[in-house]
């Protein structure tokens, strides 16, 4: 997650109810990878056979692309119809804040799992598995691990909390985020890292520490390092690739058991995709081992003009530009957004539109119907 995603809306105090079903929209043209996404208005037959088509999970049998989307905890998400689009639509359930650390080990020592617990219950009830986030990130941490100041102290805290948490769901959570956002260039420390606790007390190591600690706990869970930022034509995006190219190269260097770099793509439909640059980074990384995963994806659309059916369409095109760029690379082993409907993103509390509509980033309007973007996942998912 983005730096923003520290102060994440509780889905205790989301605001519910369900918006209008009868939205009218334009769709997309029959799409197949590599080809341009071609405008066409739909009939209400057209947005009906939408509905009825496969779910995005159904294609894990032909193409072995997992779909997964984040949201809270069944026990704390009182919206029922959206858990049960969950079980429709998704085989992976990413918690999007019941697993982090200030909600597991609010104190030294004193774990808390009854919202991972629930995930983990509801998976295993639809056929779903479940993705780890996060064991290890510079954000959404309690004031105690804020305060840590020694190298034992830290060393001390990760091999209780990784080994905790991972030893609980061995065999019930298929990959863990180990460490989340390891690089910040702008933060000017060496080797682009990131200023956070862990580099203060225990140096880069700390990476290595923790995904070694991972392995020993679950052998069998794909391990990830999770980043985000390298997706555009930009001097910042370029930076981001460049230090996190670096980083890998160290880890596998050392033999640091990172099965796979996630990609949280959390894109933006008005910017310009570095196809160039972008497809550079991914083969480096593939050529050195790694397997590619999407975890985070949504597609901010709070500088599109237009109507929302034409605000929908600048979204699928982006998706599938950018799906395209990372399918041409090496197919992602799983595709999963932050979050599955417009009802409820992080980004309404951080971008306002200037025309005051709401931002329409995820596969699902508000009222739960499928999107452009929907089409766009499930062509690429689908492995067409």
């Amino acid at each position: 997650m983005i730096l923003a995603k520290r102060h994440q809306l509780s889905r205790r105090s989301a605001v519910l109810g369900l918006a209008s079903l009868g939205l009218a929209s334009l769709g997309l043209a029959s799409l197949a990878i590599g080809s341009p996404l071609v405008l066409r208005s739909r009939s209400a037959r057209a947005d009906f056979d939408l509905e009825l088509a496969p779910p995005l999970r159904s294609h894990l049998r032909t193409s072995g692309i997992r779909y997964g989307c984040a949201g809270a905890a069944p026990n704390v998400q009182p919206d029922r119809i959206l858990l049960e689009k969950f079980a429709t639509e998704a085989n992976i359930f990413v918690p999007e804040t019941s697993l982090k650390w200030d909600q597991t080990e609010p104190r030294p020592g004193e774990f808390n799992f009854t919202e991972g617990d629930s995930i983990a219950a509801f998976a295993a009830r639809n056929d779903m598995v479940v993705h780890g986030h996060t064991l290890v990130w510079y954000a959404a941490i309690p004031p105690w691990v804020s305060q840590i100041s020694t190298s034992q102290e830290a060393n001390a805290a990760l091999e209780r909390h990784i080994t905790t948490q991972v030893s609980r769901y061995r065999g019930k959570i298929w990959a863990w985020d180990v460490v989340n956002e390891a690089i910040e260039p702008e933060d000017h420390l060496d080797n682009g890292l990131r200023n956070s606790v862990w580099l203060h007390s225990l140096g880069a190591e700390y990476i290595d520490l923790a995904f070694r600690l991972a392995r020993t706990a679950d052998p069998a869970a794909p391990l990830c390092l999770s980043e985000y930022g390298i997706e555009y034509a930009t001097a910042s995006s370029q930076r981001r690739r460049d230090a996190l190219l670096a980083l890998l190269q160290k880890l596998r260097d050392r033999n640091t058991p990172i099965d796979c770099l996630a990609l949280q793509s959390h894109l933006e439909a008005h910017q310009i995709l570095d196809h160039r640059e972008l497809t550079v980074f991914l083969r480096s990384v593939v050529k050195l081992g790694y397997r590619l995963l999407i975890t985070e994806m949504d597609v901010n659309d709070v500088k599109v003009r237009g109507s929302e059916p034409e605000r929908d369409l600048a979204v699928a095109r982006h998706t599938a530009e950018f799906l395209d760029i990372v399918f041409s690379v090496a197919p992602p082993l799983s595709i999963a957004t932050w979050g599955l409907s417009d009802r409820y993103t992080w980004l309404h509390q951080y971008y306002k539109r200037w025309d005051g509509t709401p931002l329409r980033p995820l596969p699902l309007d508000a009222g739960l119907n499928r999107k452009p973007m929907w089409t766009s996942l499930a062509k690429y998912i689908a492995a067409q």
